[in-house]
């Protein structure tokens, strides 16, 4: 699973709302814009993967040690898929 989306997605995403936005942040979106069209994929961070450590509190993440963050899904606790603190991606076998 990815929450990574494409350069033309972002930009896209920007021109469906320009027309709804108040006239003060269409300078502000076409900055973005610009800048998006403007990154490189060399500007990327670089992909890091982690996993999630168990603790006596619940888990940490094993690459910056902040606590796990959990969401229910069907009634049951779930560890987030990535770290909210340091971006990492949990895809790492224990």
């Amino acid at each position: 699973m990815s929450d990574y989306i494409s350069r033309q997605a972002a930009i896209d995403a920007l021109d469906g709302i320009f027309d709804n936005v108040p006239m003060e942040l269409t300078t502000e979106i076409l900055r973005l814009r610009r800048e998006l069209r403007g990154l490189s994929p060399a500007d990327a961070a670089p992909v890091v993967h982690s996993r999630w450590i168990k603790t006596a509190d619940g888990a940490e993440c094993e690459k910056c040690g902040r606590e796990a963050v959990y969401q229910i899904i069907d009634d049951h606790w779930r560890y987030e898929p990535f770290c909210p603190h340091c971006g990492a991606i949990m895809d790492k076998k224990e």
